[in-house]
């Protein structure tokens, strides 16, 4: 027992001198990044519960409104939910490609960033998921392409379930490309670029439109599953390239339009 209290006592030193020698930035700031290692450290999954704000002010020897301050800094990230009222408290989440998105669109809006170049970016990114796909294939790693190919469009579907299906198959094909880097950055752009995308374009999809997301993703998905990576980032490309072409049919000055932060 002494020796559990010894240990927790010199942790909580450390962590107070971390704190004391980072006084050059915002104690939130300090504070943040330490919950935030604190949690990849120890592995949390998301649904965790965190420690009360009153005991990461005593661990870390600051004032609450720096630990508040800080895990507003971690929510607004995605990395964080602070759940309010009895009960509540700090919880881990899981960062998805939307948060990443959202703090990526402030940044490109800064910078006078156009969809065009959005596009165009996560044209590239859809055909390296692609190809990075086929290649785990054609190595003999075991990928579960069915959970690609569910992802088909039927004449049968409503509007909103051809949305679904035709966003969800870009996002199984990034998930399924083995990189998390690519996958939660080409889930930020996709993010940034489908939200506008579909504001553009009429709530009904015609069955010509439907036909040219089921026609192409079956080709990529018949691609990766012959383990080519220069076939499947070539026709992934050549998809997303038509997708910008009616994007500006429909709204043809969208793609010049600066990104905005939401």
């Amino acid at each position: 027992m002494t020796r559990n209290i010894t240990s927790s006592q010199s942790d909580t030193a450390a962590r107070r001198r971390a704190v004391a020698m980072t006084r050059h930035e915002k104690v939130s700031r300090t504070v943040a990044r330490m919950v935030a290692k604190e949690i990849a450290d120890r592995q949390l999954a998301p649904g965790s519960a965190l420690e009360a704000e009153s005991e990461m002010a005593r661990r870390f020897g600051v004032g609450r409104a720096s630990v508040r301050e800080g895990l507003r800094l971690l929510e607004a990230q995605g990395l964080v939910t602070v759940r309010q009222g009895l009960g509540g408290g700090p919880i881990v989440s899981e960062p998805s490609g939307s948060e990443f998105g959202d703090t990526l669109s402030m940044y490109l809006q800064a910078k006078g960033v156009s969809f065009r170049q959005v596009a165009e970016a996560a044209l590239e990114m859809e055909g390296l998921a692609a190809a990075m796909l086929a290649d785990r294939v054609a190595a003999g790693e075991k990928v579960d392409l069915d959970a690609l190919a569910g992802k088909r469009i039927s004449t049968d579907m409503t509007d909103e379930e051809v949305t679904e299906a035709a966003v969800g198959f870009h996002e199984t094909l990034r998930e399924l490309s083995g990189n998390y880097i690519l996958t939660l950055t080409g889930s930020a752009l996709a993010h940034i670029y489908t939200d506008r995308m579909l504001e553009a374009h009429p709530q009904v999809w015609s069955e010509e439109e439907r036909q040219s997301f089921e026609s192409p993703h079956q080709a990529i998905h018949d691609a990766i599953a012959a383990g080519d990576p220069e076939l499947a980032r070539r026709l992934a490309r050549e998809h997303m390239r038509d997708v910008m072409d009616n994007l500006s049919s429909v709204n043809p000055r969208m793609l010049d339009e600066r990104v905005d932060w939401r």
